[in-house]
């Protein structure tokens, strides 16, 4: 026995208690907690403990984590200011807290000593002193039956089912003197058992207790799965009036608790218009509710009441509130900063949430915040920054949130320099299409629309997805946000119906969808992104036609998105070399090439290798164009890393100045290509050519912006 501060750890049974209560630990965590306690004031690497706990395992590095994490909760331990177990930076942990040895009453231990002498000599003795009348047979029976049933973990994420072991014990300490408390094992139909079954789920970012019994059915929110077993026990017996004595009067608190479930249950199945109301309900009932203040919040500004939105965040007092109502906050503060396009200041909401959430070990909410920023990493492109943070939010918990986000980002991933930087790399979007196509499957069978309405959604984002999945997936997603109302979600969906049809070159069907939306210039990345998908519908429908008249339409509407005051860098860069590509049409080139330089740098300065590539070879074009074949070589980079088009212009320009080594070195690199038959065929016309090679160079390759309208994008 092990004895430190107010707990007392078994080290055989791997049993811990404090004041005599059981603590409830997963047997890996106390596996955890007996290492530690074997060697206190040790300095332990993270690699021993590996080593001597999770010899196997594909992630053992994210299983230590939770697990101390998990430990540190159960002993209410703060990893900032620790009192037990202290992270060593660079080198691992460190149990701090003294140990000593168990107090005994010497009377007890020689009264225990007498008692045993007087069994070996007078056999029957002990009993008179030890024996006492147990309560009557009658008496036992005559409390009704009841069986609670171990909670089913529906979270996801299988370490939390230790909560369910703590609630069980809390619930069996509090009835045990009103009922006969039957193991679910050992229940039988002779018992005539009550049976309460306990289900944990998440919904909207917090935990979902769901109680049954034959006759109702009642839902009680959790905000975080802290100590607080007994108080949420006593929200079930109230729940269930498994007491007598007036004892389960419902207080105001908890009928603004019903109203507010209602809200988040509403939030899942029906979207933001019916949540809205429940959330004001529970505000008549219990006007410092902070939950519901947050949902009304983030609810405002997804409607465009963005004065509102501001009112609600500004007027909340967290003083006094739960750690994981504050990480909310946070969180939503940075979702709300993120969409205006402020970057900065939601970067700094999001870091407060994190130190909270990891101060307080609130490991799911630890994860969204990951996630959240991993996006504005994303944003920004900070490639490095985003990889470690979606790592660690995978760690945490594995894949099952991360598909979503797999597919948005391939929203802007490098197919035109429109959608953005190159790195698909970054992302796993077999696995994000396994994991929604479960998730569909599922939602299907639930009253869960909204939430199937999203999975739809990011399951048609997917490029893995063939468009006779996909186009439907975002169809009927777009159908199922017109009928719950949800404006905000049918804006998402909208335009991103806008760029799918661009990628189909339906340029018609691109504007029907994009012309539905009324972008908001508040917020800004949405605005802008629906101009640059305008024009580019506009344009794709004109640059493989001859004097087609929306070439103007779309030169227009490049310009006055780069006239803008608010426009970003980088979609200033994708809107000059947009319209560069439409000059280009129009045999401006001198007016071109100084718009396509101009975004060139702008990727060059972000390290947007692939797409400032669309830039490069442009500008190979136009030298081209002009007759300035060595000015076109010097902008060719490594052979085995160009483009398509880059090698042909630079096989083409190497034939006109005479380099026959090199145009063949570059054909050869071309002809080993996927798709390059056609541009392998244009080579060998100019090469054989009557007529003098730069007056085919406009008639026969192919131009800067051919990968945009001949659709070598894949779907």
């Amino acid at each position: 026995m092990v004895v430190f501060a107010q707990y007392r750890f078994d080290s055989d049974s791997l049993v811990l208690k404090k004041d005599q209560h059981v603590v409830v630990l997963r047997p890996k965590v106390a596996q955890l907690l007996q290492y530690l306690l074997a060697r206190p004031q040790q300095v332990i690497s993270r690699e021993t403990l590996l080593e001597a706990l999770w010899q196997h395992g594909e992630f053992r590095d994210a299983a230590l984590t939770q697990s101390m994490a998990e430990l540190r909760q159960a002993l209410g331990d703060d990893a900032q200011q620790p009192s037990f177990i202290r992270t060593v930076p660079q080198r691992g942990y460190q149990w701090i807290c003294p140990l000593t040895q168990p107090k005994h009453n010497k009377h007890k231990v020689l009264l225990s000593a007498l008692l045993s002498a007087s069994l070996l000599i007078g056999g029957g003795v002990i009993a008179q002193f030890t024996y006492t009348d147990p309560a009557p047979v009658s008496a036992q029976l005559a409390h009704p039956a009841l069986t609670i049933l171990p909670l089913d973990n529906q979270t996801g994420v299988a370490a939390n089912a230790w909560w369910g072991y703590a609630l069980h014990a809390a619930l069996t300490t509090r009835l045990q003197s009103e009922y006969r408390l039957i193991p679910a094992a050992q229940s039988t139909q002779e018992d005539n058992s009550r049976q309460v079954a306990l289900t944990l789920s998440r919904q909207q970012q917090r935990y979902v207790l769901t109680i049954h019994t034959a006759r109702q059915q009642q839902k009680i929110v959790v905000e975080q799965l802290d100590m607080g077993f007994d108080d949420v026990a006593e929200q079930i017996i109230t729940a269930l009036a498994l007491l007598p004595d007036g004892q389960n009067a419902r207080k105001p608190e908890q009928v603004a608790s019903q109203d507010y479930y209602r809200g988040l249950q509403a939030l899942d199945e029906q979207g933001n218009r019916l949540a809205k109301s429940y959330f004001e309900a529970t505000l008549i009932q219990h006007p410092q509710h902070l939950a519901a203040q947050l949902e009304l919040a983030r609810i405002a500004w997804q409607q465009g009441e963005l004065a509102k939105a501001r009112a609600l965040f500004a007027a909340m007092d967290l003083s006094a509130a739960e750690p994981a109502i504050r990480v909310r906050h946070y969180l939503y503060l940075a979702e709300f900063n993120k969409a205006l396009g402020d970057y900065a200041q939601a970067q700094t909401a999001v870091q407060h949430g994190l130190t909270l959430a990891q101060r307080h070990q609130l490991l799911e909410q630890l994860a969204t915040a990951y996630q959240l920023q991993a996006e504005l990493f994303w944003l920004t492109q900070q490639w490095d920054a985003y990889a470690k943070a979606l790592n660690s939010a995978y760690a945490l918990i594995g894949s099952r949130a991360l598909a979503y986000r797999d597919a948005q980002q391939a929203f802007y991933l490098a197919n035109p320099p429109a959608a953005g930087p190159e790195t698909k790399r970054l992302l796993d979007l077999e696995r994000s299409k396994q994991v929604l196509a479960q998730s569909i499957a599922f939602y299907r069978q639930s009253p869960r629309r909204n939430l199937l309405a999203r999975a739809l959604f990011a399951y048609g984002q997917n490029y893995l997805v063939p468009v006779a999945q996909s186009e439907p997936s975002l169809l009927e997603a777009l159908e199922i946000a017109s009928e719950l109302g949800d404006e905000y979600l049918q804006k998402q969906i909208l335009t991103y119906l806008g760029f799918y049809y661009i990628q189909l070159h339906q340029r018609d069907k691109a504007l029907m969808y994009l012309t539905q939306v009324e972008p908001d210039p508040q917020f800004i990345p949405h605005y802008e992104l629906h101009w640059l998908l305008r024009g580019m519908a506009i344009m794709d429908g004109a640059l493989d036609q001859d004097g087609a008249p929306g070439l103007a339409t779309a030169i227009e509407t490049f310009e006055k998105l780069l006239g803008w005051e608010q426009v970003s860098t980088l979609t200033a860069a994708h809107a000059q070399l947009m319209l560069g590509w439409s000059l280009i049409k129009q045999d401006e080139l001198e007016r071109a090439d100084a718009l396509v330089r101009s975004a060139q740098a702008v990727y060059q300065q972000l390290k947007l290798v692939e797409t400032e590539g669309y830039a490069r070879y442009t500008r190979m074009y136009i030298h081209l164009r002009r007759g300035e074949a060595k000015q076109a070589l010097t902008l060719l980079s490594a052979p085995e890393q160009a483009s398509h088009l880059e090698l042909l212009y630079g096989a083409v320009a190497a034939f006109l100045v005479h380099d026959h080594a090199l145009s063949k070195q570059l054909s050869d690199q071309l002809a080993t290509r996927p798709n390059s038959a056609a541009l392998i065929n244009q080579l060998t016309w100019i090469r054989a050519a009557i007529v003098p090679p730069f007056e085919l160079v406009t008639a026969v390759i192919d131009k800067p912006y051919s990968v945009y309208c001949q659709s070598n994008w894949a779907l």
